[in-house]
C-alpha cells in the first residue's frame, strides 16, 4: 500500500512507480554562478536554530543577484524545502533559484519543479535519480556547491558564467 506521507518510495515495488509526472519547465530564469558564493556565506542566517544546535537543514530562495531573500529551517531536508515553497508561493520572487543546505533527492526536485522554480543548487551530491528528474522537466540541477565551484549536472544554459 503507497503511504500518504514519507518520501513517496515506501509501498513502491518497482523504481518506474515512484515520481509524479511533471510538466517540463520553460526556460526563464537565468544565475550568475558569480553570486553563488555571497549566497552560500548567507544560508547561515537562515538557520538560527542550526547555529546553535548544528542540526538543521535550510532552504532558502536567492534573488537574481544572489541575495537570500528569505529562508527556512527544519531537520528534515524536505521539510525545509516544503516550507520555502509555501512561503514563496505567498511572496512575489518568481525570478531566482533555490539553495539547499543538503544532498538534492529526487523528492526535491519534482517538488521544486512542480512549483516552477527552474533552478536548484545543493551543498551536497545530487542522488542519480534527481539527475534524472531534473534532466526529464527541464530543471537546472547543481550540487557539490561550495565556494569557487559547483557540479553542474543538467540545463546549465540557465548558469551564467559557466566554464
Amino acid at each position: 500500500m503507497n503511504g500518504r506521507t514519507g518520501c513517496g518510495v515506501c509501498g513502491v515495488e518497482q523504481l518506474e512507480e515512484i515520481g509524479k509526472p511533471v510538466t517540463p519547465l520553460p526556460f526563464t530564469q537565468t544565475f550568475s554562478l558569480n553570486h553563488l558564493d555571497g549566497a552560500l556565506k548567507q544560508l547561515k542566517d537562515v538557520q538560527h536554530i542550526g547555529q546553535l544546535t548544528g542540526s538543521t537543514h535550510a532552504a532558502a530562495w536567492l534573488s537574481g543577484e544572489g541575495t537570500i531573500l528569505g529562508g527556512c529551517e527544519d531537520v528534515g531536508r524536505h521539510v525545509a524545502l516544503d516550507k520555502l515553497l509555501g512561503v514563496r508561493a505567498t511572496r512575489p520572487w518568481q525570478s531566482g533559484a533555490v539553495l539547499v543546505s543538503s544532498r538534492a533527492s529526487y523528492e526535491m526536485v519534482q517538488k521544486a519543479a512542480m512549483c516552477g522554480v527552474e533552478i536548484l543548487f545543493a551543498v551536497s551530491a545530487a542522488t542519480s535519480l534527481a539527475i534524472d528528474v531534473a534532466e526529464r522537466c527541464n530543471l537546472t540541477l547543481a550540487g557539490f556547491c561550495r565556494p569557487g565551484r559547483a557540479t553542474v549536472y543538467t540545463h546549465s544554459q540557465r548558469l551564467l558564467d559557466n566554464a
